[in-house]
């Protein structure tokens, strides 16, 4: 198989969470019902186009069942592919029509409006309880739960940020109220979810109660970029006074402990259900450090960027990590060859975070190039 832009697609690893891409709009579905034909374009994954035409992206091999005549691998996927489409409700009928010996894409365009149950021979699937008249799958078609969004308020949160050499006021972690000792909670298992910290809050602070604080640990100092920022938990303010505060823990990240920090949260507005759309010739700019030091880097895993709020970057965007010039492994005339994708999940003025959402070779380091590849509307 000779083709030079690879797309790589891991259902184990993704499944861990819930989708950062992929489309449910309403329009998508008259688009189904008129074309039953996707083109692949640049970046997209089986994953991406379950969650935009069936509304729930682990129905992924069902997608792949449907087009193993076109699809050899449902890892990988490559632009100008044509991939037959069914409707939601095809679904939760009995499943998409499978491509038969001999039959194309093309061909099969346009299935019957009414697709036939299974036939007894049929292997059944994991997602076979999906299906019937009123399923899963048809019911979260119906449900604000399972819209598409472009990104979460757990991974705005969780993702962690550079301080940018902001001297912010940050408050001091004491230890779990009720633990035997405080001294002795960073070699216990730390504070969990549901339990109450003491912090000291910084001169000239106010605190309430109800203000929600990002837990964090200050995980280095970088020349230029300040610290980076690694939350691990959210907790809500329960009693105020004499220069203290306790506050609950209500998300978890990473173990809380004393002698971390924590900030009052910014308040996350959800970007809504649009979708990033593909650029030209997008900004450009690298990876100032990543939350590991693998040279692969981590689907999931973190990097921040130099670039951000004063350069356009918004909440959503995609980039592309490309192949540095100077790689071990840079092929000629290859040079800006992805290695990965990521999406933004955090923003402030000089830089971004990034989440890693494919892995496609070495290079997701510090310093490797980033182009932006889809621009979220404005």
């Amino acid at each position: 198989m000779s083709r030079t832009t690879i797309f790589r697609f891991s259902s184990i690893t993704v499944a861990a969470l819930l989708p950062l891409g992929g489309v449910a709009h309403a329009q998508d579905s008259v688009a189904v019902a008129q074309n039953r034909v996707h083109v692949v374009q640049r970046g997209e994954t089986l994953w991406d186009l379950a969650q935009r035409y069936y509304n729930d992206p682990f129905l992924w091999p069902e997608l792949y069942r449907l087009n193993t005549v076109v699809v050899e691998d449902p890892h990988w996927i490559f632009p100008g592919e044509e991939l037959q489409l069914a409707s939601a409700d095809a679904l939760t009928r009995g499943g998409p029509a499978r491509v038969g010996p001999g039959e194309t894409p093309a061909r099969r365009a346009m299935p019957p409006a009414a697709p036939a149950p299974p036939s007894s021979d049929m292997a059944p699937t994991v997602f076979s309880r999906r299906r019937g008249e009123g399923g899963l799958a048809l019911s979260r078609a119906r449900s604000a739960v399972y819209r598409f969004r472009a990104l979460r308020p757990g991974q705005y949160f969780s993702a962690g940020f550079l301080t940018e050499g902001e001297d912010l006021p940050w408050a001091r972690v004491l230890g779990a109220v009720g633990k035997p000792t405080l001294k002795n909670l960073t070699a216990s298992s730390g504070a969990r979810i549901h339990d109450e910290i003491e912090l000291e809050i910084p001169a000239g602070a106010t605190y309430a109660e109800g203000d929600s604080l990002l837990v964090a640990r200050l995980a280095q100092e970088l020349p230029g970029w300040g610290f980076v920022v690694s939350p691990t938990g959210l907790a809500r303010v329960s009693t105020v006074g004499n220069g203290r505060v306790r506050a609950k823990i209500i998300s978890q990240f990473d173990r809380v402990s004393d002698g971390q920090v924590a900030l009052p949260a910014d308040r996350f507005v959800e970007p809504g259900d649009v979708v990033p759309v593909p650029v030209d010739n997008g900004i450009t700019g690298e990876i100032v450090v990543t939350r590991t030091e693998s040279p692969v880097g981590q689907q999931l895993g973190v990097v921040f960027v130099d670039l951000g709020r004063s350069h356009g970057v918004a909440l959503g965007d995609v980039f592309e990590i490309l192949r540095a010039p100077d790689s071990d492994r840079a092929y000629p005339n290859q040079e800006s060859e992805a290695v990965g994708i990521i999406q933004i999940v955090h923003v402030r003025e000089r830089s971004a975070t990034g989440i890693v959402t494919s892995v496609f070779d070495l290079g997701i380091a510090p310093g490797a190039p980033v182009r932006l590849a889809r621009k979220m509307p404005s």
